[in-house]
């Protein structure tokens, strides 16, 4: 269960539509995709989101390290996140399915929050709405 929880945590990680990077990391500009050329070189074939994100962690040993990362402050920033809302998240939108639409009632409970859980909770992404 825990490794699908981390799963599910790195596909919405890595298509930005929770944990948007806004200086798109070491050596790329603001908003790239710091997984990029993995993508290219490995997922061309993969729709965006879920399935290129599922491609990318079979090729986790030939990622560079900008990318591996990336995968891994996105992986971190999730655990706090869970770990400071999961209080938050039963009350508020326990019965809401998990990605953007989860994301979007965390944002529009945001007020009800705790304080540990509005600091962990992740800005959204450039644009005002989830990326698909």
């Amino acid at each position: 269960m825990k490794k699908l929880i981390l799963y599910s945590a790195l596909a919405l990680t890595l298509t930005g539509t929770a944990f948007a990077q806004p200086s798109g990391g070491p050596g790329g500009p603001p908003g790239e995709d710091p997984c990029k050329t993995e993508r290219q070189t490995y997922c061309k074939d993969s729709r965006h989101g879920h399935e290129s994100d599922r491609c990318l962690r079979e090729y986790m040993s030939k990622l560079s390290e900008t990318c591996k990362n990336h995968i891994n402050e996105m992986l971190s920033r999730f655990e706090k996140f869970r770990s400071a809302c999961a209080a938050d998240e039963e009350k508020y939108c326990k019965n809401v399915e998990r990605g953007p639409a989860h994301m979007r009632c965390m944002r529009e409970n945001e007020s009800k929050l705790s304080a540990a859980c509005k600091a962990a909770l992740p800005s959204p992404p450039p644009g005002g709405g989830p990326r698909m």
